[in-house]
């Protein structure tokens, strides 16, 4: 068995969706202090904004409502969603499946990418910072954002830390853009775990290279790294 299961975050362990949501609604409260707009019809129109096109939601909602803006004021709505407290949970296949592995004494990492504000709020909400849940976690962006996925250096921090061989390590993930690539640096495991309205599960394989298993459900980690 694996001595070493290390994880991302986003649309692995917790929904991407759930987060976006969360951070329209914090927009969304803003802009109603500011504009006076109803807070539920301005979360659901950069939501239907979002789904039509990722980039410039912000953007694009002002100009709906022809509003002339400066670039600042676009920041400042990209820092009430970057900063704000997300609402966000476990999968409820998560704490089962972390638990099932620590009694079988594997260790546990969390290993993510995305700004640090965001990423450490979420795992304050989640009661997961420090080492309540996880054995080392590595939020790329504290590095630098050379350190981003999929650069090698977190993972052999990781494995460095944990004090084990490549083939006894994991990584599970979801993008195919990025958390599988590792595998044509290192000698790690890769699983991707296909879940439910996944941000990214669309995107291509960079340069074709592919998790070793797949999964839909962290109850079937087991069955993989066993």
């Amino acid at each position: 068995m694996k001595k070493a299961v290390i994880f991302d975050l986003d649309d692995t362990l917790i929904s991407e969706d759930e987060y976006i949501r969360s951070g329209y609604r914090a927009v969304s409260s803003f802009l109603k202090d500011m504009y006076g707009w109803d807070e539920r019809m301005t979360s659901r129109q950069l939501y239907d904004l979002y789904l039509e096109d990722s980039r410039k939601v912000f953007n694009r909602l002002l100009e709906s409502h022809d509003i002339r803006y400066k670039e600042n004021e676009i920041m400042e709505l990209v820092e009430v969603y970057r900063e704000h407290v997300p609402d966000v949970h476990f999968y409820p296949d998560v704490k089962p499946a972390l638990r099932t592995l620590k009694n079988k004494g594997v260790k546990l990492g969390l290993l993510s990418d995305g700004y640090a504000v965001t990423q450490r709020k979420k795992l304050t909400v989640l009661n997961a910072n420090g080492k309540k849940v996880f054995d080392k976690i590595i939020i790329t962006d504290e590095l630098g954002r050379d350190y981003w996925k999929p650069d090698p250096r977190p993972f052999i921090m990781m494995k460095e830390a944990f004090m084990v061989d490549w083939g006894d390590m994991v990584y599970v993930g979801d993008n195919p853009e990025k958390d599988f690539f590792i595998g044509r640096d290192l000698p790690i495991m890769t699983v991707r775990i296909i879940r439910e309205n996944c941000v990214y599960k669309d995107r291509a394989y960079k340069e074709g290279y592919r998790e070793n298993a797949r999964i839909s459900s962290l109850n079937d980690i087991m069955k993989v790294i066993g």
